[in-house]
């Protein structure tokens, strides 16, 4: 799943975690309705978590050795094929790292609903102590 359909869907299950204080029966049925929110929320969390691993796995595989460097190396200018290959380094970390931002940020956005859903709950079981004195 690409980045814009994972947003599409944390927007989705944002509009719909909210809480209406209004009798205890639909207080309790709206509480398991933002559990069942935030456990769609960690699904979609450890799916980007994964994203995130496939661009590190790939990152890491792609060589720093390129044919240049070894050719440099072979002719004896290490020198430059060392330079060349932190370089290659370099530019793949960058590469990574953009890459990942989006997700980052995405993982971001659901940690904040997950504890906005909490904090919800919260606000629920307050309301339901306070109905029953």
């Amino acid at each position: 799943m690409n980045t814009l359909e994972i947003t599409q869907q944390i927007q989705q299950t944002q509009s719909q975690m909210s809480l209406t204080l209004d009798s205890p029966k639909s207080v309790k049925l709206q509480v398991k309705q933002i559990s069942l929110l935030q456990k769609q929320l960690r699904a979609i969390k450890k799916e980007v978590n994964a994203n995130i691993r496939n661009i590190n796995q790939e990152a890491s595989q792609s060589g720093t050795d390129s044919v240049v460097s070894v050719g440099l190396d072979i002719f004896g200018k290490h020198k430059w094929a060392g330079r060349l290959r932190a370089e290659t380094r370099r530019a793949i970390e960058r590469e990574k790292k953009f890459s990942r931002q989006p997700y980052l940020e995405i993982k971001e956005a659901i940690d904040n609903l997950i504890l906005k859903g909490d904090r919800l709950k919260f606000l629920a079981e307050q309301y339901l102590i306070n109905q029953q004195e």
